[in-house]
């Protein structure tokens, strides 16, 4: 089952959210994420949090329409955007897409970021996606669509570093070792139908970002 996670990050271009409303089977707003989804006149299957982020016109809706609700205290040890994943997961979600999760605040979009490495290594399949940019952890193999205005980005996320093969790109490797902290990976283009990247040794997060 898929499940898409909204939160109360920056979203502008709203036919993204809408288009990840079509495809998932799950819809659930994590607080302010509510007032995304008005946006759009939808309702989600649930919202989630301790509330401290809903506007007026998100308390009125949720009225209106009868949302269904579980509220948090303010005081945890969880973001809401955690408690969302894990509200997924404890119901057998392996696929889910968070959006709504950057923006300007950079505490949270790092705790996003970072939510992808605890989450994945349970076997689930957590994605980033906002305006401009989707962003996955991978740990063995990933493709990449070829796509316009796209640039793929390798960057290790564990202390020891990645060794790495790039096949399909404009700069390949063949088992390049980049050390944590690195940006080799940065800034990388899909030449042929498909990119192909396999790491060989760590962990990195692979940003696909569309300028």
């Amino acid at each position: 089952m898929k499940g898409l996670i909204i939160s109360s990050g920056r979203i502008n271009d709203y036919s993204i959210l809408k288009s990840l409303i079509a495809e998932n089977d799950y819809i659930l707003c994590a607080d302010g994420g509510l007032d995304h989804i008005m946006k759009l006149g939808k309702i989600p299957h649930l919202l989630l949090g301790d509330f401290d982020s809903i506007s007026r016109e998100g308390v009125a809706y949720i009225r209106e329409n009868n949302v269904r609700v579980e509220r948090f205290p303010s005081i945890k040890d969880n973001t809401d955007t955690e408690l969302a994943i894990i509200y997924l997961i404890e119901r057998g979600f392996t696929d889910i897409t968070l959006t709504g999760g950057t923006g300007s605040r950079l505490d949270h979009t790092m705790a996003n970021l970072f939510l992808l490495r605890r989450f994945n290594r349970d076997g689930v399949r957590l994605t980033i996606v906002d305006d401009n940019n989707m962003v996955n952890l991978v740990v063995d193999k990933f493709r990449v669509k070829k796509s316009e205005k796209q640039f793929v980005s390798i960057i290790p996320i564990n202390d020891e570093g990645i060794i790495v093969s790039l096949k399909g790109f404009k700069y390949p490797l063949e088992d390049e070792y980049i050390e944590f902290g690195s940006t080799l990976g940065v800034s990388n283009e899909v030449v042929d139908s498909y990119g192909f990247i396999e790491l060989k040794k760590g962990e990195a997060l692979v940003f696909q970002s569309f300028d």
